[in-house]
């Protein structure tokens, strides 16, 4: 396809284009034989570089959506197996999976057109890529001129601006490939089935190496599986079982096994009030009935997690955020940029340079109160545009994935406010945390896929 609007666009002869392919490819064997055989390795990969590039292009461009489909299965397995980069960082698969899809993406949009599909998420994310870039900018223009490494520090910020733009680019990738119910089914499928198996090695105590179980994994895991249970209509009761084993036994880990780490559970609560809100009221009210008693007879268990939460130095975030402030308050309009507010912790602060544990206090503190009003943005967007389709949609696996999606980026939220991390900050999770903060991305990008299936079925907004 590539050569034929090569050739139509140029008006190249047949026989000259077939000619001038022959003499390139005689050439250059004659080259790579001379290469190999002198062993200079050196010029060889230079000669060879190319067409192997070309045909890794045409493959990737020709299974381009079964390799948007790989997107979740590498962010859930292969912790460990991570590409060095020459530094302390490592880059995770799916993070290089994502950045080779975006570039191929941006390269042949001439092709595609220069349209995503119609979502009331494209512009916010769009206009908070860009608050991304111009925060950098600005946040160097702005720097405080006694800062300690500020030259080696642009690296930092480069590389964290980079999974930034990623995160982005994940939600859009599945949201603009994605196709068909069936993808989508997939999609669910492999959360809740690795989710699963990383709560039985949990359980079992298995060091394992093949499962990412860190960030938000149990919530992606218990809200999936507690969408379909309460929501999607033709389940059998086997179905149903199933998925209430992992929703029993996820909660357990968490909840019961890891009740100190308040971030792991809370935003899993958060995402299951959510979704039964989002499916009825009546469930909703009766969940918060069923809240209230299961809270009261649980007092000792909440008064013990809280003062164990104390005891681990909780309290001593608020002097964080007090620190975090005295930063912000010199840059608000559009932050210190990409993991910038770290170099003046470590020049100002040197003994408590510890992040806020807040993603909220984090938006403001590198993209100001512009990235943190366009965050906001987004954040109300998603949930409108989930609440509309929940609305749009017939009965079925469609309308209980938008509940889902709606409802567990609802938690997301949530746990923000926990310590958890949606965007990545480049001091604690570091470039390789990308492949477990990517969840909840992957996850908004559905609501795109579902507008779409939705439109080209021709149901009508409700």
């Amino acid at each position: 396809m590539t050569v034929t609007l090569f050739h139509h666009r140029l008006h190249i002869p047949s026989w000259l284009l077939v000619t001038g392919v022959i003499i390139t490819l005689g050439l250059l064997s004659v080259l790579v034989g001379f290469a190999a055989g002198s062993g200079k390795l050196n010029l060889l990969a230079l000669l060879l570089a190319p067409p192997l590039l070309g045909l890794g292009f045409a493959f990737i461009s020709r299974y381009f959506q079964f390799l948007v489909l790989a997107l979740p299965v590498t962010a859930l397995t292969m912790p460990r197996i991570e590409l060095p980069t020459g530094t302390e960082s490592k880059l995770p698969w799916s993070m290089l999976l994502t950045l080779v899809l975006t570039i191929l993406w941006c390269a042949t949009m001439y092709q595609r057109g220069w349209k995503l599909r119609p979502s009331l998420l494209n512009r916010p994310i769009l206009i908070l890529g860009a608050i991304f870039i111009i925060s950098l900018v600005w946040g160097l223009i702005w720097r405080d001129p006694i800062l300690v490494n500020a030259p080696k520090f642009i690296v930092t910020q480069i590389g964290a601006l980079i999974t930034l733009l990623l995160s982005l680019s994940a939600c859009l990738l599945i949201g603009n490939f994605l196709s068909s119910e069936g993808q989508l089914k997939y999609m669910v499928g492999v959360f809740i089935g690795f989710g699963f198996l990383m709560t039985i090695t949990q359980l079992m105590k298995v060091n394992q190496i093949f499962l990412n179980d860190r960030g938000l994994w149990g919530a992606w895991t218990i809200g999936p599986a507690y969408g379909l249970l309460i929501a999607h209509p033709t389940l059998s009761w086997r179905q149903r079982a199933g998925l209430l084993l992992v929703i029993a036994l996820t909660f357990y880990q968490t909840m019961v096994v890891n009740a100190d780490w308040l971030s792991g559970w809370m935003p899993s609560v958060i995402a299951v009030v959510a979704i039964t809100f989002l499916h009825s009221w009546k469930a909703f009210l009766a969940l918060v009935m069923i809240g209230v008693i299961a809270i009261i007879l649980s007092l000792g268990f909440f008064e013990r997690v809280a003062q164990d939460n104390v005891n681990d130095g909780s309290l001593e975030r608020l002097e964080i955020w007090s620190q975090n402030w005295r930063v912000v308050q010199d840059h608000w309009l559009l932050g210190t940029g990409p993991a910038g507010y770290a170099i003046y912790y470590m020049t100002y602060f040197p003994t408590t340079a510890r992040s806020t544990h807040n993603n909220y206090l984090d938006i403001v503190a590198q993209f100001g109160f512009v990235g943190l009003g366009v965050w906001l943005w987004l954040s109300v967007a998603s949930v409108w545009e989930g609440w509309r389709l929940i609305h749009r949609a017939p009965s079925g696996f469609l309308r209980s994935l938008a509940i889902i999606a709606t409802g567990g980026w609802i938690g997301a939220m949530g746990s923000m406010l926990f310590g958890d991390w949606v965007l990545p900050f480049a001091y604690n999770q570091g470039i390789a945390g990308f492949k477990y903060t990517v969840y909840s991305w992957l996850f908004l990008g559905t609501l795109m896929s579902i507008r779409h299936l939705l439109d080209t079925t021709g149901v009508d907004i409700a």
